[in-house]
């Protein structure tokens, strides 16, 4: 099989090719009619003319052998560049320019007061008749094509010999072009195979490749290379830190499991002490569990997995979910205070939408909100996004951390170092698959992460229920007796 180049400069060629016999075939037929036209045109005109100066020539001067008429013949013929002849209205000839100069007058082109024209036997042939003095005067006007057609075979002839010239040019070009093309696409090649034989580690040199589509390629054949480095050092960095994440909390079970076996294992067993040790158990495998989910939310998230869209209360989700986090804060000695302004529809996957709020309370719970502060919850929608917030009062998040907390397994110094680094990871990405977001920003003091959506009208029916009487949503709730309260 040819190699890219031959076939390059076969395809130049063969388009010169068809280019030159295309030319060939829609040029010269073309010229060649439009200078015959244009010649009998020239003679047209010339003939018209003619038949005015009949008109005011004297009767004496319109009659077979006539000085006058000799003389107006042998100048029109000079005029044509051809052979001219004049003839009385009964057809007999009164002057011709010479001996090749026609005889009769055509047959059914001369007419009174009317000019004809014809091409026939390599002349262009034109009759006019006038009204004279001495009666209707008829010229015939004969003018030779020869030249026009030697100049249309001229240019027949010489398209072949720039076609020629052409083809050389095309092969020549072809050939250069391609060598070009060849050696930057031979470094493309070049560079793929030493990613396959010698890991994405390898950089492509897109300099080498130029600015062109090739050169388009290369860029896009390293930015590959670089996402599939980014991805494989994430996958590598994922695998070490759960495999760390794993084998604490493992280590934990195994350890509790020989002391729990050393308690019963005695002639009395200390049952206190077991006890002690199965509760040690239960956290663990707790932890384990909530690893495992955040880990298989993360797969789903790098599975793109589908979410639902259809509209969701914020307001409501947001009361729900305080009551749900209620005792761990009151057990933390936090006060939770929920502030909504009526309902705040979302659009949104209602189960993803309660993970990402529960995701940013646990945060919150956890590392943000100390004992005897409160954490306030603040439900917003201004008719094109719907928003709740969670704002702790506790040390913050350095600013330079801000965007680190969102990575897997990350945490904040500021913020402690108890979980797995993976709620707000998961709650970003889900917000971000619903068409939203999370973001972080400073409350002084504490931290403020804020859930956003897309806005979207309540349901019929929830509209219907409101026009009849108000949410208690639409004002702020009395808080609750004790160190927790919500309102």
């Amino acid at each position: 099989m040819p190699g890219l180049r031959v076939k390059l400069a076969l395809a130049l060629v063969a388009t010169s090719a068809i280019t030159l016999a295309v030319a060939v075939g829609t040029l010269v037929p073309p010229l060649e009619h439009r200078l015959e036209q244009d010649r009998v045109h020239d003679v047209r005109e010339l003939a018209r003319t003619a038949g005015l100066a009949l008109t005011r020539m004297p009767e004496s001067d319109l009659r077979p052998g006539a000085r006058g008429s000799r003389r107006l013949v042998r100048r029109l013929a000079g005029r044509v560049g051809g052979d001219v002849a004049l003839f009385d209205a009964h057809g007999a000839r009164i002057a011709g320019s010479g001996p090749t100069a026609p005889r009769v007058v055509p047959a059914g082109l001369a007419r009174d007061g009317d000019v004809r024209q014809a091409v026939g036997d390599g002349a262009a042939v034109v009759v006019s008749s006038a009204r004279t003095r001495a009666g209707v005067r008829t010229l015939v006007l004969r003018r030779s094509l020869d030249d026009e057609r030697a100049a249309a075979a001229v240019v027949r002839g010489a398209l072949p010999v720039a076609g020629g010239v052409g083809l050389l040019v095309a092969a020549a070009l072809g050939a250069a072009f391609g060598f070009g093309l060849l050696r930057r696409l031979e470094g493309l090649r070049r560079a793929a195979r030493r990613l396959g034989d010698e890991g994405i580690e390898a950089p492509v040199d897109v300099r080498a490749a130029g600015r062109d589509e090739v050169g388009e390629l290369a860029v896009a054949l390293e930015s590959m290379r670089t996402r599939l480095q980014a991805q494989e050092q994430g996958r590598q960095a994922f695998l070490s830190t759960a495999s760390h994440e794993l084998r604490t909390p493992v280590a934990s079970l195994l350890g509790f499991a020989e002391l729990l076996e050393e308690d019963l294992a005695g002639p009395e067993p200390d049952v206190d002490a077991a006890r002690a040790r199965a509760g040690g158990v239960a956290r663990q495998a707790r932890r384990l569990s909530t690893l495992a989910d955040d880990l298989l939310g993360l797969g789903r998230l790098d599975a793109a997995t589908p979410v639902a869209t259809e509209p969701v209360d914020l307001a409501e989700l947001a009361r729900t979910l305080t009551g749900e986090v209620e005792p761990a804060a009151r057990a933390a000695g936090v006060v939770i205070r929920l502030r909504s302004y009526g309902s705040a529809w979302a659009l949104g996957d209602p189960l993803a939408v309660a993970r990402v709020i529960r995701a940013l309370l646990d945060n919150a719970l956890r590392h943000g909100a100390p004992p005897d502060t409160a954490l306030a919850i603040t439900v917003t929608s201004d008719g094109e996004r719907a928003a709740v917030a969670v704002a702790d009062a506790g040390p913050g998040v350095p600013a330079a951390d801000r965007e680190r907390v969102f990575g897997r397994f990350e945490r904040a110094a500021a913020r402690g170092a108890h979980g797995f680094g993976l709620g707000l990871p998961i709650a970003r990405g889900l917000a971000r698959r619903m068409d939203g977001d999370v973001t972080l920003a400073d409350a002084r003091p504490g931290a403020r992460f804020t859930l956003t959506l897309p806005a979207c009208a309540p349901p019929r029916e929830e509209r219907t229920v409101n026009v009849r009487a108000p949410t208690a949503a639409s004002a702020p709730a009395r808080p609750s007796p004790g160190p927790a309260s919500s309102r």
